[in-house]
């Protein structure tokens, strides 16, 4: 956890105590490990003061690029904060859309005196139109 922030850019406060050299180490060690920093999206900052006078983007997901190869089209998406000062980040991988899961369930349903009657009263309420 280096807590620290890539560029000037990344760090906003009512006090400019930021030092600009403070980020090297930081980038030396994701240009060292030829790690793959990903745009974020949903807001520019993830980490915030409690009473929101500073802000910084201090969480982020560092990727391998033999990662970004098997998941081309992975984002880093920036939630709202809840009780954190911290915004949950999420790795979504941008993946192909193959329809709706099939129907399944657990086989204990069977053995269960009204599951058949439920079903067939569930699929029967659906109208379709044409061939669906």
């Amino acid at each position: 956890d280096f807590n620290a922030v890539r560029s000037v850019d990344e760090r906003r406060s009512v006090r400019d105590r930021y030092r600009s050299s403070d980020h090297i180490p930081f980038n030396r060690f994701i240009d060292d490990n030829a790690l793959i920093d990903l745009p974020l999206c949903g807001r520019k900052f993830t980490w915030f003061k409690g009473d929101g006078r500073s802000m910084s983007r201090l969480d982020r997901f560092l990727l391998s690029g033999e990662w970004c190869l098997t998941w081309p089209n992975c984002t880093q998406v920036a939630r709202m904060r809840g009780l954190s000062d911290h915004c949950p980040l999420v790795l979504a991988a941008d993946e192909e859309d193959w329809g709706p899961r099939p129907s399944r369930m657990l086989k204990c349903w069977k053995d269960v005196s009204w599951y058949n009657l439920f079903v067939r009263e569930k699929w029967n309420s659906f109208e379709l139109d044409g061939w669906g």
